[in-house]
């Protein structure tokens, strides 16, 4: 049962599903199920009027697409998706992307795994959800629309086409999307006491533009089968910033305006061949990802009176790659064991160039001009034992090494390795019903981001480049709970107990100012905040998915998502415990949807509200906050050809984005160790920002051919 076709990371056992005739669906209730599989056949979405699998697997129940985090390599980067039980051999194009392709009508089953059925996944997901197709003649699918914000329009729009021809699929797509928004605000500056020095006012348009094509192709090749995709993807966003500064009395004192312009291309090829070799089944994936960034910002500062008083202009351009290479082997022994090895190797690099001019003259950033080069290679094996048919055991255990080189700013060479063990325990009971425990260490995968400088005129701070900083490890013991219950109702959830080493949060760097004024003391070094290490600290992490239909609503179904964070670390400045940089306390997404199928009719709203985050930075406790963000929403598909028409009025409560930034220290004392949060209280400047218009409305149509 363990030879497939499929690759070593499919864990399935299904590359391609029977053929199924036109016009005809499964109709086994849902979910059918096979210890950890569950199987949702096509009938069961039809009360949603899919036109694409995205719309189907947003519609399974107990399941949450997880694009992975943003990694170097392909563990850990490669999502929970399946495409008949193959993994995407690609990192930049999104899920929802890819989903949004692949027309309802090709889809016979969604399938969700866990347990043994995902054990040794490269991504260590603990539930990976597969789209199983069926074989058809090509069949495409195209959406149009457009957003109406004060007063403007910006259209948008995708059209896929893909099938199979004999043994050969294929499939190409392309899309464009442009968004304009208004975000005026204000701002208010107060000192120690609370009185009010200054307000501001914040008007802030700006707009993006976005445009994609990509394609994918596989067919047999030499007893196995080989799969490509590619993309290539353009982006671009411009805002103009606007700063009006005005005494208690409102009287303008000054004022700031820039304008930024950001650019972006990128280029993706992946491979992917898989075959058995007695019993056997390789799998090789090959990746090749090119990225090419520029920006641009120009600014002036201005009196109460108009005038020029100063002005800067800075560039950054980036030139980043990453090729990927992975071999895997693997092969089942009877009905209880099944073993996995193989091994990973990446070429990751990033060469930034920044100048940044203040009135003529050049200005020094630390660290602002860096290539940055990376060797990184990763050994993995993996046993999964079956002792019965209820339960799992999934052993796991990788190494990896890279070797890290800086030059320009900084010069030096750094060695790193790890060791990532993992066993989890699986354990299905009345029948639909599993729980899970695993314990497992995880290292976080550094940001070339991270090493990288830029300043940041507008906050009056350096983004900091640190070619110090070094991956977080995280010890995790985690248990985990899928269930199933009767009338369709279905809940997932996850705690996690993190151990951290080496936690990744702000550090303050010194660096000598070469352009420092003799006159002011505090002028001698350059001092900002950086991505660094500051030790060990400790978690505890929930995470639940649960959805129900509602029986006393005809068609009512009822989705929350959401997670809870709690954490703890000892401060580098005050040596006081706090929380973690830049980590949510909570968030949550609760969606209520009618389907009035007689009526070829549906509606809903959405709820989604993300908890404060903090930055610790050295003299400065900065807290920001959104939301929450509220749409309704209402479709039809009583039109011709299928189609359907959606409408949203998007942000009904007009919520807001706040921030809230406290300031700390004795500056002008001569005395650099009371520049940082140990000093006194400064002052505060409280922001917020909301849209120009709300609602807005969002107009889509699409259908097939």
């Amino acid at each position: 049962m363990w030879r497939t076709m499929a690759s070593v990371l499919a864990l399935t056992g299904v590359a391609y599903a029977d053929e199924t005739p036109p016009g005809s669906l499964p109709t086994t209730p849902p979910p059918t199920s096979s210890q950890g599989r569950l199987s949702y056949d096509a009938a069961f979405f039809a009360q949603f009027s899919p036109q694409n699998a995205l719309d189907m697997v947003r519609q399974t129940p107990g399941f949450s697409l997880d694009g992975g985090d943003d990694r170097r390599g392909f563990s850990g980067a490669v999502g929970n998706l399946l495409i008949d039980g193959l993994r995407p051999s690609t990192k930049s194009q999104s899920l929802e992307g890819i989903l949004s392709r692949i027309p309802s009508s090709q889809v016979v089953r969604i399938e969700v795994l866990r347990g043994a059925d995902v054990a040794g996944d490269a991504s260590g997901q603990s539930v990976l959800v597969n789209v199983v197709r069926t074989p058809s003649a090509g069949s495409g699918l195209w959406e149009g629309g457009f957003e109406s914000f004060d007063g403007g329009f910006k259209p948008r729009g995708e059209t896929s086409y893909s099938g199979r021809s004999g043994q050969i699929e294929y499939g190409v797509g392309a899309s464009f999307f442009t968004q304009g928004r208004s975000l005026p605000g204000w701002r208010r500056i107060t000192d120690t006491t609370g009185a009010l020095v200054e307000t501001v006012d914040t008007p802030s348009p700006r707009n993006v533009r976005e445009f994609t094509l990509n394609g994918n192709v596989a067919l047999p090749l030499a007893g196995g089968r080989l799969s490509a995709n590619a993309q290539a993807n353009r982006f671009r966003f411009h805002v103009d910033n606007g700063l009006l500064f005005f005494n208690p009395s409102d009287t303008p004192t000054r004022s700031f305006f820039n304008g930024f312009t950001e650019r972006s291309d990128n280029y993706e090829l992946g491979l992917n061949y898989d075959r058995d070799i007695g019993p056997w089944s390789l799998g090789l994936i090959g990746l090749v990802n090119r990225n090419t960034y520029e920006s641009q910002e120009d600014g002036r500062f201005e009196d109460g009176f108009g005038s020029v008083t100063s002005t800067y202009r800075q560039a950054v351009t980036q030139e980043s790659g990453e090729t990927i290479g992975r071999v895997s082997l693997a092969r089942g022994f009877g009905q209880s064991h099944r073993i996995e090895f193989g091994a990973e190797a990446a070429l990751n690099s990033l060469d930034q160039g920044l100048s940044f001019v203040e009135d003529g003259t050049a200005v020094f950033i630390p660290n602002s001009n860096v290539l940055v080069e990376e060797e990184r290679a990763e050994v993995f094996g993996s046993h999964n034992w079956r002792p019965a048919p209820s339960w799992s055991l999934e052993t796991r255990l990788a190494w990896e090494t890279s070797t890290l080189t800086f030059s320009g700013d900084d010069n030096q060479t750094v060695e790193l390795s790890f060791w990532k063990p993992s066993v989890q325990l699986s354990r299905t009971f009345a029948g639909n019903n599993q729980l899970r425990l695993r314990y497992y260490r995880d290292v976080g995968q550094l940001d070339f981001g991270d090493f990288v400088s830029a300043a940041s005129v507008a906050d009056a701070i350096i983004s900091g480049g640190n070619t110090d900083l070094v991956p977080q490890t995280d010890w995790r013991t985690e248990l985990g709970g899928d269930f199933r219950f009767p009338g369709g109702a279905a809940l997932g959830v996850t705690l996690t107990h993190h151990r951290y080493g080496d936690v990744a949060d702000l550090v303050q760097l010194v660096f000598p100012n070469p352009d420092e004024d003799p006159g002011d003391p505090d002028d001698d070094f350059i001092r900002f905040d950086a991505p660094g290490n500051i030790g060990d600290a400790e978690a505890i992490s929930l995470d639940v998915n649960f959805s129900t239909p509602i029986r006393f609503i005809p068609g009512g179904r009822l989705t929350i998502e959401g997670s809870l964070w709690d954490t703890e670390v000892t401060d580098p400045v005050t040596g006081q415990p706090r929380i973690i940089s830049f980590q949510r306390e909570s968030e949550v997404e609760i969606e209520f949807r009618q389907d009035l199928s007689a009526h070829k009719l549906a509606w809903g709203v959405s709820f989604e509200k993300e908890g404060e985050f903090q930055a610790y930075r050295y003299n400065e406790i900065d807290t920001s906050e959104e939301g929450p963000w509220v749409d309704l929403w209402v479709e039809t598909t009583a039109l011709p050809n299928n189609m359907r028409l959606r409408a949203i009025a998007a942000n009904v409560l007009d919520g807001t984005i706040n921030r809230d930034r406290r300031f700390f220290g004795a500056p002008g004392d001569g005395d650099p160790t009371n520049d940082d949060r140990s000093g006194p209280f400064l002052g505060r400047d409280l922001r917020e920002r909301q849209f120009a218009q709300a609602p807005w409305l969002i107009i889509e149509l699409s259908g097939r051919f």
